[in-house]
């Protein structure tokens, strides 16, 4: 299943879940303006830890 972030919509593809730095990310491929970028977002990244 492909995962797109609600705030980008059809902008970003979902690439796959990477590690990176010891840590799991999300790796997005995401147009903007004709250019494309390459982001990592942190899995769980919306949990807080305590």
């Amino acid at each position: 299943m492909m995962k797109i972030p609600q705030e980008l919509g059809n902008q970003a593809r979902y690439i796959g879940s990477l590690p990176k730095d010891d840590q799991m990310y999300d790796f997005y491929e995401v147009e903007v303006d004709g250019t494309i970028r390459y982001v990592y977002i942190p899995v769980d990244s919306e949990k807080k830890t305590d």
